[in-house]
């Protein structure tokens, strides 16, 4: 969506252009055209700048998970049930898989079915320390 939202601004600047050399009768449309482009490639290089994309938390590594088991448990967050899932954590750029045990609000986690699989940061120094990405 970045490259697209530049695309736009520079066919803004284009539409300008042309309405500034082109016929009289034709430059309102273009630059009101050109306002509407540049605003809506605007907006959407700023949205989707680099900068603004999520980062890990420190110290985490983002790796694939596999549901294993999933088991509902006592309590519930903002309404929803806890669910308590053994994963199968695989390292992205490979490296030795691992599984491991943790509970998470069944509202985060959309469809709980084992084979499913989870994007997830972990810590390699503490790989129970696990959350979704």
């Amino acid at each position: 969506m970045f490259i697209i939202g530049v695309l736009m601004v520079v066919g803004a600047l284009v539409m300008v252009a042309a309405g500034i050399v082109g016929p009289e009768a034709a430059r309102p449309g273009l630059i009101g055209g050109a306002i509407g482009v540049g605003l809506a490639g605007v907006l959407l290089t700023y949205l989707d700048a680099p900068s603004n994309r999520e980062k890990p938390p420190t110290g985490t590594v983002k790796g694939k998970a596999t549901i294993i088991d999933a088991a509902g448990t006592q309590g519930s967050v903002s309404g929803y049930q806890m669910v308590e899932l053994t994963l199968e954590v695989w390292p992205k750029g490979g490296g030795v898989p691992f599984q491991v045990k943790r509970k998470f609000s069944a509202g985060r986690l959309g469809p709980v079915e084992p084979g499913r699989k989870l994007d997830v940061y972990y810590d390699p120094s503490n790989p129970k320390k696990i959350d979704l990405a």
